[in-house]
Parts: structure tokens; C-alpha cells; sequence
């Protein structure tokens, strides 16, 4: 037959010389006309071991390497206990309180027809025995189709929805839509996305309806110093409209469904063995209530949570870890009902499936 004499022959000219891009790439292309993707795969992948950088070999590298994957999920479990000074982030507020809470993710990733299309689904809960108005329950899933883009570089668009539960009834609803830039390059993975949504309250909440808007991005790059460390960066910046408000304490109206935020959450972590990990970090964000007023000024409110997390690893009989954090929660407010700090232990099981 012709086109296996045409990769037939082109094979023969590449063991003459199989660092020759010109004749790899010109097998790739026909092996993947031909539906031959393995033998494209190989192709591309000698092209980039010796040019790492060649922009058709990256792309048609990928590109056949998601057709071919299997389909495959991944599923995290975290189960913990926690100690918190100040549950209810109220200020000079020194009532000690306990919670229990679960964290649950999973993806999906398979082909639908011709397309590689991925499920993220996030279940979060938390009871507080002692203030059951804080118990709280969130489901969220987003869906939507890998899509490559360049070189070592995927869009995920996606549709989303979530619903909660606040004091064991019906909280809010949303819905949202989004695209995430993912990629890879020299160990650094990195992301950026944005999102926009409608959420929704239950008529006796103090918010109602509007629109909100996100901008994210993440890093993580490995090797900061030593060959078993890492550092990991998330900034955003968070727009919220939605209307509705009430008077606190003081009679003064608050709306706390319309603010401007923008953040970042910072880790380093380092492993010291097969068993030990540490981390250190914080998270902050400086948010401007735009439509709720103090004593004349807009509400602002900076807050941070630096914290230390110790895991042990590989300790118990199952792909699972022991984690135990420290968090220091303080908020900077010029309301002075909301300007409080906060100590929180925890100690938690996280399994992976």
C-alpha cells in the first residue's frame, strides 16, 4: 500500500539520521493523517529531545498525547477537627469553640467523541455543635472541554454551578461561567483564570441577588532552593454587586454582598523525608465594602492568616496523610465590631483515591 510505503520510507531516511527535525516532523504529520498516533507520538517526542523548543513538535506532542490518554479521576479527602478562639469574628469575642469539617474534591478527565472534556466536582462542610447558625454545606461542580492553545499551554472554559446550606437551610445558589489558561514549562506549572456568576441568597438572608467576577492566578515552582522544596503563589482580585442589606449592632446599614477585594495566598514547602513535610505560609487580602459605611468612610477591611502546617506522610497503612496546622486569623477593620484576631489548630486526615 502507498501511505505505508511513504512511513516506510520515511522511517528508513530517520534511522540514517534520527536527529533530523525536518524528517520527524514530516513522518509525525503523515503518521497523524493516517491515524497512526503512537508512531506521531514518538516522532514528536525525538524532535523535542533534541529541540525542546520547537513550537510544532510541542504542539502536535500534546495534542496527540491527550487523544491518546485513557481516562482517568482522582478523588481528595480531608477530614478534620478544629479549634478555633473566635468563631464568629466578632471583636474582643474570647469563646473558644470546636468544629468538625470536611473537604472533598474530584476530577474527571476523558475524551467525549474527538474532545477531551474535564469535571471538577467540590464538596465543603463544617459543624459547629456549639453555634449551629455557622453550620455550613457548599456542593460546586464545573465542567467543560481541554482545548490546546500553544505550546505547553491549555483553555478549559467552563460552566459552573453551586449551591449551600448556612444553619442547616437553604443559603444561596449560583451559577458560573469561566476559562482557565493552564500549562507547564521547565517543572513550573502555572494558571490563570476568569469567571463570572450570579448569585442568589434565600429571602431571609441579608444579601439577595447580583453579579459577581473573579480574576485568579497560580504558580509553583519547585526547587527554590533545594531539590525538596517548592513555592506556590495564588493572587486574585474578586468583584461582588450582589444587593441587600441590614443594620448591625450600631443601626448603621451594612451591605455586605458589594465589595472589591484582592488578595494573594502564599506557601513554601519543604520535605524532609519520605514521612515529614512542612509548610509556612499566609494568606491576605485587602477588601473595600463599597456600598456599607462607618462613621462617614466606607468600610475596609485588611486581613491576614499566616500558618504552619506539618504533615506526616506514608505513616498509615493507605495513600493518606496526617496534617496538623497552626493559623493566626487577624482583621484590620474601620468598623470596629469587625476588627478582631483569632487562633485556630487543626487536625486532619487527608486521603487520596
Amino acid at each position: 500500500m502507498a501511505r505505508a510505503e511513504d512511513l516506510s520510507e520515511l522511517n528508513a531516511l530517520i534511522l540514517e539520521n534520527t536527529q533530523d527535525v525536518e524528517l520527524n516532523l514530516r513522518y509525525a504529520r503523515l503518521a497523524e493523517q493516517q491515524g497512526e498516533l503512537r508512531l506521531a507520538l514518538a516522532a514528536y517526542e525525538r524532535v523535542l529531545i533534541n529541540n525542546p523548543d520547537n513550537e510544532e513538535a510541542q504542539r502536535g506532542f500534546t495534542r496527540v498525547r491527550r487523544i491518546l490518554e485513557p481516562p482517568h479521576n482522582s478523588l481528595r479527602v480531608e477530614v478534620g477537627v478544629e479549634w478555633d478562639t473566635n468563631k464568629l469574628n466578632i471583636a474582643n469575642w474570647d469563646e473558644e469553640t470546636y468544629s468538625t469539617y470536611w473537604r472533598v474534591s474530584g476530577v474527571d478527565e476523558r475524551r467525549i467523541g474527538s474532545q477531551r472534556w474535564r469535571t471538577n466536582v467540590n464538596f465543603d462542610g463544617e459543624i459547629v455543635p456549639d453555634i449551629e447558625e455557622l453550620n455550613y454545606a457548599r456542593l460546586g461542580a464545573q465542567t467543560g472541554p481541554i482545548k490546546d492553545v500553544g505550546p505547553n499551554l491549555a483553555a478549559h472554559p467552563t460552566l459552573g454551578l453551586a449551591v449551600a446550606t448556612l444553619d442547616d437551610s437553604y443559603y444561596y445558589a449560583e451559577a458560573n461561567v469561566g476559562v482557565t489558561l493552564e500549562g507547564q514549562r521547565d517543572g513550573v506549572s502555572f494558571w490563570t483564570r476568569a469567571r463570572a456568576g450570579w448569585r442568589s441568597y434565600a429571602e431571609d438572608a441579608t444579601a439577595d441577588e447580583g453579579p459577581q467576577a473573579e480574576l485568579a492566578a497560580g504558580v509553583s515552582i519547585p526547587r527554590i532552593a533545594t531539590q525538596r522544596d517548592s513555592l506556590t503563589l495564588v493572587p486574585w482580585a474578586r468583584w461582588s454587586g450582589v444587593e441587600g442589606s441590614a443594620f448591625d449592632l450600631f443601626n448603621a446599614e451594612v451591605t455586605p454582598g458589594e465589595y472589591a477585594e484582592y488578595g494573594i495566598d502564599a506557601n513554601y514547602q519543604f520535605q524532609f523525608n519520605d514521612h515529614v513535610v512542612v509548610s509556612a505560609g499566609a494568606l491576605a487580602y485587602d477588601r473595600v465594602y463599597t456600598s456599607t459605611e462607618v462613621n462617614g468612610e466606607t468600610r475596609r477591611d485588611f486581613y491576614v492568616a499566616p500558618q504552619v502546617t506539618v504533615s506526616f506522610q506514608n505513616v498509615l497503612p493507605c495513600q493518606c496523610a496526617v496534617n496538623f496546622t497552626w493559623r493566626w486569623r487577624a482583621n484590620d477593620s474601620n468598623d470596629p465590631a469587625a476588627d478582631y484576631d483569632a487562633e485556630q489548630v487543626s487536625a486532619a486526615l487527608v486521603a487520596r483515591f
